[in-house]
């Protein structure tokens, strides 16, 4: 059986025993679990300063030019963003102000995410698996974005929870790998989803364990609620609405190979997050060509070439 730690069944919210339910992600022993990880990335106080710059009515170009000279690391990554050839001019960028200029803040801050995100995803180690997991949530990413915006919600927000949704299981595998390919075999054969394999063998699934992480990094609760809730949308209030549109991103980043090549016959078990969002599956499937395309640009700026 091929280890694929994404391709796992997507059921109905209602069909799930609320004792595999997702619990509160503050709970101490999945706290002590992520504790015994080597080396946790930082607190991404970066990112979290520039989405509080991105609420502001008036962003300040300067201030956020000033954010990312101040880290030498993210001012090589922008710049060499910038200067690729899906976004480069007729001249090199050669210092961030004309960099932000150019990209513009979305984009940059798109950046700054990606090198975050890959930093915690693409641990040493595990490479297959690390790398099947970046490219399904650069895809649940893309697809937030593009339906946070038919909502009016925070594409910015949507694109950072799409991002992050799958980090649990990174501290997983990294903890206990030997359990947690256990749990992704036991989801495969017995036709069950995986955070009820893994709340078998753990007590506690990756949507619980990722937005224990992201608590503990001082993320926005709206990112947090999302993480915790990208499978199952009871108890998801008030951030119910940011919550459905990473699991609706989930469901059609898998129904669709992560390419939004195809257009999936059904999506049964998105059908509360629709209601949620009042998009018909007409609607969503209208959004496939937009993702797709949303997707080859996101390729082009989120993944730093010394990842692994």
């Amino acid at each position: 059986m091929i280890f694929n730690p994404t391709m796992t069944r997507q059921p109905n919210d209602s069909a799930v025993p609320a004792e595999n339910k997702p619990s509160a992600a503050t709970n101490p022993q999945i706290v002590k679990f992520i504790e015994k990880v080597d080396q946790l990335p930082p607190s991404p106080r970066l990112l979290i300063k520039l989405l509080e710059l991105f609420k502001q009515p008036d962003q300040q170009i300067d201030e956020v030019v000033k954010l990312i000279t101040f880290d030498p690391s993210y001012t090589v990554e922008v710049l060499k963003r910038c200067n690729s050839a899906y976004f480069a001019g007729a001249e090199p960028v050669q210092d961030v102000s004309e960099a932000v200029s150019r990209l513009g803040f979305e984009e940059l801050y798109k950046i700054v995410t990606a090198m975050f995100a890959s930093n915690a995803i693409l641990r040493p180690g595990h490479n297959s698996f690390v790398e099947i997991l970046w490219n399904h949530s650069a895809s649940v990413a893309v697809a937030a974005g593009v339906l946070a915006e038919q909502v009016e919600e925070s594409a910015l927000t949507a694109f950072t929870a799409g991002l992050l949704h799958e980090v649990g299981k990174v501290i997983m595998i990294t903890v206990d790998e030997g359990n947690y390919v256990q749990a992704v075999q036991n989801s495969g054969i017995f036709k069950r989803p995986i955070y009820v394999t893994e709340k078998e063998l753990f007590g506690f699934d990756h949507a619980e364990v990722g937005a224990c992480l992201l608590e503990r990094w001082n993320l926005p609760p709206n990112i947090v609620a999302a993480v915790l809730h990208h499978h199952q949308l009871t108890g998801a209030e008030p951030f119910e609405r940011l919550s459905a549109v990473v699991l609706l991103a989930n469901i059609l980043s898998h129904s669709t190979g992560e390419t939004f090549a195809t257009v999936p016959k059904e999506l049964p078990s998105a059908t509360r997050s629709m209601e949620i969002l009042k998009m018909p599956p007409e609607k969503v499937f209208g959004l496939l060509p937009v993702m797709q395309e949303a997707l080859k640009k996101a390729r082009s700026l989120s993944r730093p070439p010394s990842s692994i």
